[in-house]
Formats: C-alpha cells, sequence, structure tokens
C-alpha cells in the first residue's frame, strides 16, 4: 500500500508579521499574489516577529525545494540572516498565505557594490508565471540605482540551480553579462568580486575562485533538491550538472554596471 505525502501547511502572512505589516509596503503582483517589502527587516521586525518568519520559511521552502528544510533554516537563523538583509519579501497568495518569498543585501566595497540574492522561491504551483522575475527586477533595480555612482555594480547570487541562473540572467542588461558561462572563462574583475562574496559568506577556504564554484557550500544539509531542477538548455544544465557535487554551488557574478 502507498501513501500520499501531504503537502505543508501554508502559514498566513498576516499572523507571520503582526503589528509589523503596518509599516511594511504591498504591492500588487497580479494573478492573486501580493508581495509584502520590509526594508531592514533586522530592524523592523522582533525577535518573536523574525522567530515566525523563520517557522513560517520551513514549509514554504520544504514545498519549494522537495527536501527538508528544517536544517537549513535553524542553520541561517544562527547567522543572522534577516539581521543581515537589505530587504526581505513574503509573496501571498488571494488567501494571504505565503508563498513565495525572496531578498538580498547590498555589500558596498571601495571599488564596487555587490547586490547579493539570498535565498529565493515560490512553491511549485506557482512557479512559471514570470511573478518572481518581474518582483526581483522591480527590487534590484531600485537597490542599484542607491548605489554609488561611478562604480561598479554586481548582480551575484549562490545556487546549484540552473533555473534561478536563467532567471537571474533575465535580471541583468545583457545575457552573457552573467558568469559563469559553459564557454568562456569568467574576468578577473568578476572572480575578484566572488572572492570578496565568498568571504562575506565565510567561505572563501571553499571557493574554486576561477570556477565560481563553492565545494560543499550547504553543510547543513544532506540535500538541497528532493530532485534535481534542469531546464531543458543542455549546455546550461552540462554546466550545472557536470561540474557540482550534490552539495556544492556556484557563485554567480553579473555585470550591472
Amino acid at each position: 500500500m502507498t501513501t500520499t505525502q501531504q503537502q505543508p501547511v501554508l502559514p498566513a502572512v498576516a499572523d507571520i508579521l503582526g503589528s509589523a505589516a503596518e509599516g511594511c509596503e504591498t504591492l500588487d503582483l497580479g494573478a492573486g499574489l501580493t508581495a509584502t517589502v520590509i526594508v531592514r527587516p533586522g530592524a523592523v521586525l522582533n525577535h518573536s516577529a523574525q522567530e515566525r518568519v523563520y517557522a513560517a520559511l520551513i514549509p514554504v521552502t520544504t514545498s519549494s525545494f522537495g527536501a527538508d528544510m528544517t536544517p537549513y533554516w535553524a542553520q541561517r537563523s544562527k547567522e543572522g540572516y534577516l539581521e543581515r538583509l537589505a530587504e526581505f519579501v513574503l509573496i501571498a497568495d488571494e488567501d494571504g498565505r505565503m508563498v513565495g518569498w525572496t531578498g538580498f543585501h547590498v555589500l558596498p566595497y571601495d571599488g564596487f557594490t555587490l547586490v547579493y540574492l539570498d535565498s529565493t522561491g515560490m512553491v511549485p504551483t506557482r512557479q512559471s508565471g514570470g511573478v518572481m522575475r518581474q518582483l526581483m527586477q522591480a527590487r534590484v533595480s531600485g537597490s542599484v540605482a542607491g548605489c554609488p555612482a561611478g562604480k561598479p555594480v554586481y548582480l551575484t547570487a549562490r545556487t546549484e540551480s540552473p533555473i534561478f541562473y536563467r532567471l537571474m540572467r533575465r535580471l541583468l542588461p545583457a545575457p552573457d553579462a552573467l558568469y559563469p558561462q559553459p564557454a568562456t572563462a569568467a574576468p578577473g574583475d568578476v572572480v575578484e568580486a566572488a572572492r570578496h562574496l565568498a568571504r562575506w559568506l565565510g567561505q572563501q577556504d571553499i571557493l574554486d575562485a576561477p570556477a565560481l564554484t563553492v565545494r560543499g557550500a550547504y553543510d547543513a544539509l544532506d540535500e538541497l533538491y528532493g530532485e534535481l531542477p534542469t531546464t531543458g538548455d543542455p549546455e546550461l544544465d552540462k554546466l550545472f550538472r557536470g561540474q557540482l557535487g550534490p552539495l556544492d554551488a556556484f557563485l554567480l557574478v553579473g555585470r550591472v554596471r
């Protein structure tokens, strides 16, 4: 006899945020979805609210990735994930239940700025509608506009998903602005940006800098995905499956300006 795995119960955004929601911007994303934007969540959310957010992220990310994400969020909580974010966004459906999330950091350095996309996803029933791309494009554009003029800005992320790679490529001014690439080595400025990002992540010792690869990036998990994602693009899928082990990740670095 087989049993059907129950989908996790998705939490209500109003219950997660409580009174903190009153000071947050709300965006209509279309398709029955709304986004609640929390700028500097470490300052806006008290300890109790942050704990509710972490608890809510577990069922939502477990649904998104198809693997138990409890250990992942336990580790991210210890690292101060919410406290360090420049912006955190919760996405709700028509019933007000959380179906997605995204967030980013802004990391200023003397010669350039890194905008780091940190943990993003949607439950499977809401994927592939283009909503996340439009939301991220708007939020990232606003963030880049606030970076120092005349200095390079790089959009960065850590991922082992070619689907996220394809999404991030669409956030950049040109498709070939994102590295790594299947047939082109990363230029020196991109490698240097990756080194700074790895140092900020505390993973400089496990970075293969020329390949933009972090070996054992997700040491708190047995696996990140229940089933490895693919895009149908042979070159792109080969880049990820050919170079990354189960817990490895690429540091994606894209030139914004």
